[in-house]
């Protein structure tokens, strides 16, 4: 009798609905995110498309994070398709005295929303800093009473997303708050709301419209999704970054910030894009997204190439959550071999990442300068002898008296795998 009853409840146990439970969505101590208690980089994706078949490839590419509307039913397609899902809160994570109807809004979503097993996190409100900014200066007056009106609104926003973020961890603890923005802010004004996330992240789409002349500096700013990291990474120290990247052309977006011309418009070669996500990689993001790609289309270059530079983070999650090394060396770089470069992680520079897989030192080096450098890196002495090969260009060196030496291209990537790999 007591052996069947077992049976009994074991069986109702093996064909209980499981999946049905809310993710559990927390930090690890390093600042990589654990979905389920497993180590995640995450790639998203902004656009949610309304084909299953474009969706199933984003999958299948290996996106794990969709942006979502606050309704059950995007919820369950997301989960069909195996991807977990954001949902911006918008201006109802904006909490004051005279907020009581967003508060009962933002309550209702939450319990709406917050034990769906495709949700993963909680936005607020997109590049919020920034619109103080825009809308101070597009409004009548001098410049000292825009400057006194930016200030005032953006105060009153980091204490309202401050009393918004905290009601959403205490409706819902397991879910993280995502608070995106604009690249240009600076690091002072953005430390106040670091305070009402628990990640934070930036957009920045660097690739202008069409070429420049005489000179073409149409591509100079690429590096600076590295720098805009690290900025990121300043204002909000122990928080994980996450980088929205350019799925998009500025020459295609109706002339919001540049001059429609009838030249065709440049958008992200699979190169480019794969050098923006590594770069924000080497620069500490433990996340990339990607804004823009609805205005994509399916057969499309771009396209193409995004899709396929998320298989290649894809397939190589174990390297991108894998603990950053303790081994932090020191960096030496010469143009030409011979004249010496000066490093600067406020500006373009050589970003070096570290990673201990399986035991073993890796390393991810990203060169945002526009043309070929020499690089060392010192203090490897526990990794004396070691070989390491470039995954890409297969060149070899090894760790001789503590250093290791390479050349990299312009706007080059180095994944440097130990020999035994």
């Amino acid at each position: 009798m007591r052996f069947r009853f077992r049976a009994v409840i074991l069986a109702a146990l093996m064909g209980f609905p499981w999946s049905a439970f809310a993710a559990d969505v927390a930090m690890d101590a390093d600042r990589m995110l654990l979905v389920n208690g497993e180590r995640t980089f995450i790639m998203g994706l902004y656009e949610n498309p309304a084909e299953d078949a474009v969706l199933e490839d984003v999958a299948h590419a290996g996106f794990n994070l969709v942006r979502s509307s606050d309704d059950t039913a995007s919820l369950d397609r997301l989960h069909r398709h195996r991807l977990y899902a954001w949902i911006n809160t918008g201006g109802l994570m904006q909490l004051g005295p005279d907020s009581i109807a967003r508060e009962t809004q933002l309550e209702e979503m939450v319990a709406r929303c917050g034990a769906h097993p495709a949700l993963a996190i909680w936005e607020g409100p997109d590049e919020g800093l920034w619109m103080c900014a825009v809308n101070a200066l597009s409004s009548e007056g001098t410049l000292k009473e825009k400057t006194t009106l930016f200030n005032k609104n953006a105060s009153a926003l980091r204490d309202g997303l401050l009393a918004g973020y905290e009601k959403i961890k205490e409706l819902d603890p397991h879910h993280p708050v995502w608070l995106n923005h604009a690249a240009g802010n600076s690091v002072r004004l953005l430390e106040g709301f670091g305070r009402a996330a628990d990640i934070v992240g930036a957009d920045i789409y660097p690739l202008m419209p069409y070429p420049t002349h005489p000179m073409d500096i149409s591509r100079i700013g690429l590096g600076w999704v590295g720098v805009t990291t690290s900025r990121m990474q300043e204002s909000a120290p122990g928080k994980p970054v996450w980088m929205v990247l350019q799925g998009m052309s500025w020459g295609y977006l109706s002339g919001e910030l540049f001059a429609i011309k009838e030249e065709p418009a440049q958008w992200p070669t699979l190169e480019e894009s794969r050098f923006m996500a590594y770069d924000a990689v080497a620069r500490g993001a433990r996340g990339i997204l990607y804004w823009g790609t609805h205005v994509l289309e399916k057969d499309s270059e771009c396209w193409k190439g995004i899709l396929t530079v998320v298989r290649e983070l894809a397939d190589n999650q174990s390297l991108l959550t894998a603990p950053d090394s303790p081994v932090a060396p020191t960096i030496d770089a010469w143009v030409m071999g011979v004249f010496p470069l000066s490093l600067n992680d406020n500006i373009l520079s050589l970003p070096v990442l570290g990673k201990t897989l399986n035991g073993e030192t890796w390393w991810i080096i990203v060169n945002e300068y526009f043309f070929p450098v020499t690089y060392t890196l010192n203090g490897l002495d526990t990794l004396e002898g070691v070989v390491y090969t470039d995954s890409g260009s297969g060149n070899e060196a090894s760790v001789r008296k503590g250093a290791l030496t390479f050349s990299i291209p312009r706007l080059g990537i180095h994944i440097l795998r130990p020999a035994s790999h």
